[in-house]
């Protein structure tokens, strides 16, 4: 599939609890706990989500003040390294779509972020990892900071040096990603790395264009039900507009298309 994903997709859907994403389904072994180096602490407190009418998408209005508790976020999108650890792990397991050599990263991908995994093997993982996927307003916490930022850096539009987006229309096996950490200019004041292109990311919500007129407004993890789950933050192959922090799109979960990745969070009352 090329880039046309990121060009149009408003899909709705149909359900999950917020307890199944906690509850294990996969996981023989878990992994060594992470340092705080490798994660983000983001307080408790309140933000700004969406946009107002004229500035974002139908699916990004109403904008509306969020509640959330303290949670950490990965600093960097899950890498072929991080993923040959996992099949490591679990033998049942099997390497994504491209990259690979036998159950092997090539060199050139370890430090890229893995492709090609379904929101349940992104689940799957994190859980591997003791933490889970981060929710849509968590993630939109870490990219727009208190201040609201059009984008991950601020409000200066998307760039090379910034973000990797607007490639078409092919992976070339993984030559078009970038190691993850490489643009420094288009870290969030945080820290957080690559919240916009390169790859997009799996959140734990299902997808609802009107959620936001009707959903919590504190600790918000989406409709009980769905088709899709949503996606954020574009991809190499994105347009700019995906670059910006509140947008939004839903897709099937079931796909592994060569755009969509993931990082792991974890609440705060779990120390990393």
């Amino acid at each position: 599939m090329g880039s046309g994903i990121f060009t149009g997709l408003r899909l709705a859907g149909a359900s999950l609890l917020w307890a199944g994403m906690v509850a294990s389904t996969v996981a023989p072994a878990l992994a060594e706990p992470v340092t705080s180096e490798d994660m983000i602490l983001f307080p408790a407190g309140e933000f700004w989500m969406g946009r107002e009418p004229g500035k974002g998408l139908k699916d990004e209005i109403p904008r509306h003040k969020v509640y959330l508790d303290g949670f950490w976020l990965d600093r960097f999108e899950v890498t072929g390294g991080d993923f040959e650890d996992y099949l490591k792990a679990n033998p049942d397991e099997h390497p994504t779509i491209t990259g690979w050599w036998g159950r092997e990263p090539r060199p050139d991908m370890v430090d890229k972020p893995v492709i090609g995994l379904t929101w349940q093997r992104c689940r799957n993982f994190c859980r591997w990892q003791g933490k889970r996927l981060p929710t849509e307003a968590e993630w939109e916490r870490a990219a727009a900071g208190l201040e609201g930022r059009t984008y991950p850096w601020g409000e200066a539009p998307p760039t090379p040096e910034r973000a990797n987006f607007g490639k078409c229309c092919f992976i070339q096996k993984g030559e078009v990603l970038h190691e993850v950490g490489t643009l420094k200019s288009g870290q969030t004041p945080e820290g957080v790395h690559d919240l916009a292109g390169n790859i997009a990311e799996w959140v734990y919500d299902w997808y609802d264009k009107a959620y936001y007129s009707t959903g919590d407004d504190t600790n918000p993890r989406g409709p009980d039900s769905g088709a899709y789950h949503v996606v954020r933050g574009g991809a190499w192959n994105s347009l700019p507009d995906y670059m910006r922090t509140s947008r939004r799109y839903g897709y099937d979960d079931a796909k592994d298309f060569y755009g969509i990745g993931c990082r792991c969070a974890r609440s705060a009352s779990q120390n990393p």
